[in-house]
């Protein structure tokens, strides 16, 4: 009985145990990549939804990002102290989760209609800084800083909504035509309201 109890104490520990403070750092190849982020912040976290985030990056753009930007992405879920890596999905077409993004700029154009977030944050820094937003991108060397923006977050009726708790371990590296532009570790969580 005893041994019971310790059990459901020990699984509900684990199942209410969210990130407290988003965290990221680099993971980078090369000594001096195209894009070192200064810093970055996501709030409140865990991530509650629905609801509004805010978010503030400042990066340095180090050489003009051109071209076609392709992305590697990996994801792990950890749920109720289960952890287990997030495949790639395919939601019209677009490709979702731990995938290979081939053209990551269409692919974000694509995606605007369905994605049931505010993915404008990339298009937002690019327009607070005066760029054209087509592709294949053009950003030019630069900080770019963008302070305490929100976003509204409404995962729930997202065909994926089943995928919209716990705790995400994400690392993600981009490159463009010329080389890379930059590798990140991400750990940030979600949670229904």
């Amino acid at each position: 009985m005893k041994s019971l109890l310790l059990l459901a104490c020990a699984l509900s520990s684990a199942m209410a145990w969210y990130y407290t403070k988003f965290e990221w750092s680099a993971c980078n190849k090369t000594a001096n990549p195209a894009v070192r982020v200064v810093s970055a912040n996501v709030q409140p976290m865990p991530l509650r939804h629905p609801g509004t985030a805010s978010f503030s990056v400042d990066a340095n753009f180090n050489r003009v990002v051109q071209g076609n930007l392709k992305g590697k992405v990996n994801i792990l879920r950890t749920v109720a102290g289960i952890r287990l890596p997030v495949r790639c999905y395919s939601y019209y077409g677009i490709p979702i989760g731990s995938c290979e993004y081939q053209n990551i700029c269409s692919q974000m154009q694509s995606a605007v209609p369905f994605v049931p977030m505010n993915w404008l944050v990339w298009v937002h820094l690019m327009l607070t800084h005066g760029q054209n937003v087509t592709c294949p991108l053009t950003i030019p060397e630069g900080n770019y800083n963008v302070e305490s923006k929100s976003a509204d977050i409404d995962l729930i009726n997202s065909s994926f909504s089943w995928l919209t708790s716990g705790n995400f371990d994400i690392d993600m590296s981009v490159t463009d035509d010329i080389g890379e532009v930059g590798c990140y570790s991400i750990k940030l969580s979600l949670q229904p309201k």
